[in-house]
């Protein structure tokens, strides 16, 4: 079969729905399919190297538009021949580019997100009412979109999944240190790292990680300085996506604090968990609720809720044994529900049952 994806970026440009595309694009190559992904290209992006298993075009874009990419070759280069076209949104351009594509193949769209401005969705709208299928990861997602609306009797649930094996060789932390936090994401405020950076200041012996790049980032080092924990805190800044398992060596769980739904599902929750961490959430509506199974595979504590969150930090610093039977458990939660082989099967699935005669 020939697989058309239509994705924002590719690897090794680092995010969850970068993850996903990637995930299922090399898991279809594996097992015979032909894929080619079209991504956007920008200037300081990573160098792409070796490291794929699929075909990559990529379209240089000129500047950002707001939350979109100035990268007209990418209407030329979504002109491939396909069995299928699998569409990934948020992505108004792929949108653009679908719509003029003269194509009879069938259209999968995944609605990782819906669009944040309005002004975005009517060739967004043309593509749901196009696709012969509409996949969400987790059923948070039909409750809370928008966008799918009317299309709710085409819309499946198929949960993302993650290469388990790569973080399950990720060791324990290193014996006799002093307990470690990490965040791992993009510093935005409805990520909740203030209300993390304020709950540290309450749990005096717990160390933090905190790994990524953002608008937030000069605010947030000016609170942790305000707040007397910049001793205690390092900020990494952007992690080569590679590399990422390395950082969760040192730590002996993750937070993920959200604050809105804008947290639609956390695929970093699957990536800690499948390396043994327990993981310690907020009781957004999302699909992370889908995700973390709280007294199982960790805690979740009420949004903005500074003391709640350091009393669950606290829980898990100063409990190994606790840390253990919840790492444990996410990595069974992980295997049973969220592997990348699980989500390509599923989308293999789809698809042929969407080329299947009417």
């Amino acid at each position: 079969m020939r697989i058309l994806q239509l994705a924002k970026y590719y690897w090794p440009r680092s995010g969850g729905m970068e993850r996903v595309v990637q995930g299922l694009a090399e898991g279809l190559v594996e097992r015979g399919h032909e894929v080619e992904v079209v991504a956007v290209t920008a200037f300081g992006d990573p160098r792409p190297g070796q490291k794929r298993r699929a075909a990559v075009t990529r379209a240089w874009s000129f500047a950002p538009v707001g939350t979109q990419e100035l990268a007209p070759t990418y209407i030329a280069a979504a002109w491939r021949r396909a069995d299928v076209i699998h569409l990934h949104h948020p992505h108004s351009l792929a949108d653009v580019a679908y719509a003029l594509r003269p194509s009879l193949a069938p259209l999968v769209v995944t609605q990782h997100a819906d669009y944040p401005s309005a002004k975005y969705k009517i060739p967004g709208w043309y593509a749901l009412k196009r696709a012969e299928a509409i996949v969400v990861p987790s059923s948070a997602h039909i409750a809370l979109s928008r966008e799918l609306k009317g299309f709710e009797n085409k819309v499946e649930v198929i949960p993302f999944g993650i290469d388990q094996g790569r973080w399950e060789l990720v060791p324990p932390p290193p014996p006799g240190n002093p307990p470690r936090a990490i965040f791992i994401g993009r510093l935005e405020r409805w990520k909740g790292v203030d209300f993390l950076l304020r709950a540290l200041a309450e749990v005096p012996d717990l160390r933090l990680d905190v790994v990524g790049t953002g608008p937030e980032r000069h605010r947030l080092e000016t609170l942790a300085r305000a707040l007397a924990v910049m001793d205690r805190v390092k900020f990494w800044g952007e992690y080569p996506d590679e590399d990422l398992p390395r950082r969760m060596a040192d730590a002996d769980f993750l937070v993920l604090p959200s604050v809105t739904v804008d947290e639609m599902f956390g695929m970093v929750l699957l990536e800690a968990m499948a390396a043994g961490r327990p993981v310690i959430t907020t009781d957004v509506p999302s699909g992370v609720r889908e995700v973390n199974v709280p007294g199982v595979t960790g805690l979740e504590v009420g949004i903005r809720n500074v003391h709640g969150l350091a009393v669950a930090m606290r829980t898990l610093a100063e409990d190994p044994f606790l840390r253990t039977r919840m790492g444990l458990a996410g990595k069974a939660r992980v295997q049973e529900r969220f592997t990348v082989d699980r989500m390509t099967e599923a989308y293999l699935d789809l698809y042929r049952r969407v080329r299947a005669p009417k």
